[in-house]
This record gives C-alpha cells, sequence and structure tokens, in this order.
C-alpha cells in the first residue's frame, strides 16, 4: 500500500475556527429547521419538558451519532469500536484497526447526517409539539457534522479504488500497490 494522502481536518483548519464554523452551522440549522417546521403547525402549542428533558437529550445524539457512524462498517462485517479520549479533540470516536474501501468510509462518515436529519424531520411531523426539542437536537448533530462533511470531501476526492484508514490524527488515503510486470 503506497500512502496517496493525509486527511486532518483538525490541523488544516484548527480547532477554533471548526469549533466556529460549527456553533454557526448549529444556530443557523436550528433558525430554518424550527421555522419551516412552525410555519407548518402554527396552531400546535408547544410543550416544554424542562432543562433536564433538553441535556438529556441532547447528550443522547453523541453516542447514536457515532453508532451511526460504526453502523455501515458493522454491516460489511469489519470491526469498529467507539471510545471516549481526555486530551484529544474530537473526544468521542469511532475507530477501525482495518482500512476500509472508499465507499464504506463515505458512508460510515456521512451516515449520522442523513440518518438523524430524516429523522428529525419525520419526528417533527409526528410530534408537531416537540418541534423546538428536535430541532434542537438536529442542530447539535449537524453542528458535530461539521467535522464529518469536511472529511467526506476530501474522501470523496480519493481516487475509487484506494482505501481509507483511519488514524488517530485523521485519515490516510491507500493506494493499492500496483504489480511490476516488467522482467527480472
Amino acid at each position: 500500500m503506497n500512502c496517496l494522502k493525509t486527511i486532518s481536518v483538525e490541523n488544516q483548519f484548527g480547532k477554533l475556527r471548526l469549533s466556529f464554523l460549527s456553533a454557526i452551522i448549529m444556530m443557523g440549522y436550528f433558525l430554518i429547521f424550527f421555522m419551516v417546521f412552525r410555519t407548518f403547525f402554527q396552531n400546535v402549542p408547544l410543550v416544554d419538558h424542562g432543562i433536564l428533558f433538553l441535556f438529556f437529550s441532547l447528550i443522547v445524539i453523541m453516542p447514536i451519532h457515532l453508532l451511526l457512524h460504526c453502523f455501515p462498517i458493522w454491516l460489511t462485517g469489519k470491526k469498529a469500536t467507539l471510545g471516549v479520549r481526555k486530551r484529544q479533540w474530537p473526544y468521542f470516536y469511532y475507530s477501525t484497526k482495518q482500512p476500509l474501501s472508499k465507499y464504506v468510509s463515505l458512508l460510515s462518515t456521512a451516515a449520522p447526517a442523513f440518518t438523524l436529519t430524516i429523522l428529525s424531520i419525520i419526528g417533527a411531523i409526528i410530534f408537531p409539539h416537540l418541534v423546538h426539542y428536535i430541532a434542537m437536537m438536529s442542530a447539535f448533530n449537524m453542528g458535530i457534522c461539521v467535522y464529518d462533511y469536511l472529511n467526506f470531501r476530501q474522501i470523496r476526492r480519493a481516487p475509487k479504488q484506494c482505501l481509507i484508514e483511519e488514524t488517530r490524527d485523521g485519515f490516510y488515503v491507500l493506494s493499492p500497490a500496483m504489480k511490476d510486470n516488467s522482467p527480472v
């Protein structure tokens, strides 16, 4: 295997810029999501369950987000683990021991954004009285997904037959070793 490229979104953009971009996207997403659904369900009163319910619902998003990253990997029969780091950002992570195909890497990277957004839209339609909580949960997920979007963009540009290997600091884009057909 030859390493074609090293992807490290944190090194490329910096923690502060990623945090700021994440916060901006969270706020914008919340405003759009909430306003769209409140426009359709104007007559439905919002129900308040308190600050503990809000904190619990936001805390639950992170493990669900990580599980959705791992689900496509598990479906291919490969191992993926979840964990928590105390000294390196992102603090919550998923990891694989072996390289993944470009297609599986793209699915794994995009799964939380698509799945939780679709579930949020369905939840807002079914439970319009909880749209404010659903919008906050979905916006929090979108903020977390900023890191994923930037990784997705880099992995998408990689050659079709390459493999993606996860490292502690980012990803390696690996090219399968070419066989040398020259006579010896």
